[in-house]
């Protein structure tokens, strides 16, 4: 088994990020892959890592969805990622906007 890390992120408006958490949630653990996603009202963002047969897989079913998505393939695999974190939040990257200065 030869393992694979997708690195990722699309701005895409998303109607139902909530939604989008579920079915990527359900996506990676059909698929036995672990790591992080962000799902936001702007887009989604992630790293995931599995067997590589897997992340192929997920990266179609994912372009499905996300048009002109494109991935970064870096060696690893699912045990790179202790678990598998998918959340929805406000934004897909913290840009610390109002954060005090030297917070």
């Amino acid at each position: 088994m030869t393992g694979k890390i997708l690195l990722y992120y699309k701005f895409q408006p998303i109607a139902d990020p909530d939604a989008v958490r579920l079915w990527q949630r359900d996506l990676c653990e059909g698929l036995g892959l672990t790591g992080r996603i962000i799902v936001s009202p702007h887009g989604i963002n992630g790293t995931v890592g599995g067997d590589i047969r897997a992340c192929k897989t997920y990266a179609k079913k994912t372009k499905e969805y996300f048009k002109g998505i494109e991935f970064k393939w870096s060696e690893g695999g699912a045990e790179d990622f202790p678990k598998l974190s998918v959340k929805a939040r406000d934004e897909i990257v913290s840009f610390g906007a109002g954060r005090a200065e030297g917070g």
